[in-house]
């Protein structure tokens, strides 16, 4: 009990610095950095842009937001025959889906993409999103990967540049072609943390990259596997469906993806809120 009151208290602190940090300043920049990008035409590599700004409706906990906790770097060197994971990480109301876009693109061809991220729509809940992205072929030219994080009517962007570390002769010898053998299971998508009411259905996504395919199960907060019942549902994706979720399921969750490569695991912390009502 006293590992999840630290937990808590953790969350709730950094949930605090986070909407306070949120609100101070960061209005500004986001217009001046997505008029200036319009401006260049293309997005640019390494650049972060901030949410655009729209009229949002206002939800319990505030007004409608996302932004960056974690970047992918500005540029990454591909060593010949290994695959290149791309991180990123974004937090915001609602809950927000990351996705990726390859190559140099206008921000209206970004902006007009639609999401190919299936996730449920909660205006009560605050969620932490992790995405991976694995480049699991050979590059034969310098490449830009953009993280697109959305919620609501709000974007934000992040570019990295993938540059492959051979000799020229060889880019001008090689073809991209995919890395064939088998891979351990890679966890691309999931929710470090998710808040939302009591009484919400919610659903952890646990998506793999794997070859040959990923057995998925989840543990709680005790390490004991969680078995499907009228509460807990592993679904076929190898996400988990909690409804109705109470006071009693705050807590860490893990996913664990495992084949005959090795494994992969993912934690998301669950905080559910009481209602007003209840209060």
């Amino acid at each position: 009990m006293s590992q999840k009151m630290n937990l808590l208290h953790l969350t709730i602190l950094a949930l605090l610095v986070l909407l306070s940090n949120s609100r101070c300043g960061s209005e500004a920049r986001a217009i001046d950095d997505v008029d200036n990008s319009i401006e260049a035409g293309v997005e640019k590599p390494a650049q972060t842009m901030l949410s655009k700004q729209s009229s949002t409706p206002r939800t319990r906990f505030g007004q409608d937001w996302i932004k960056f906790t974690k970047t992918p770097p500005a540029k990454i060197m591909q060593n010949p025959g290994t695959p290149v994971e791309i991180v990123c990480e974004v937090m915001g109301s609602q809950i927000p889906t990351v996705q990726w876009v390859v190559g140099h693109l206008p921000l209206s061809e970004i902006d007009s993409i639609e999401s190919n991220v299936i996730s449920e729509s909660s205006a009560s809940a605050i969620v932490k999103v992790r995405s991976v992205h694995v480049v699991d072929h050979m590059l034969s030219e310098p490449r830009i990967y953009t993280c697109v994080g959305r919620t609501g009517s709000k974007t934000i962007y992040a570019s990295t540049t993938v540059y492959p570390q051979s000799e020229l002769k060889d880019l001008l010898q090689m073809r991209e072609k995919p890395f064939m053998g088998p891979t351990r299971p890679r966890i691309v998508y999931s929710e470090r943390m998710h808040l939302d009411l009591v009484g919400s259905n919610i659903v952890l996504p646990c998506k793999v990259h794997a070859r040959p395919r990923a057995e998925v199960f989840w543990m709680n907060e005790e390490g004991n596997l969680i078995e499907q019942n009228q509460h807990f549902k592993l679904l076929p994706s190898g996400d988990l469906l909690i409804s109705d979720i109470k006071w009693e399921d705050m807590g860490a969750y893990k996913c664990i993806a495992r084949n005959a490569m090795g494994k992969d695991t993912a934690d998301a912390f669950i905080y559910p809120v009481q209602r007003e009502s209840d209060n």
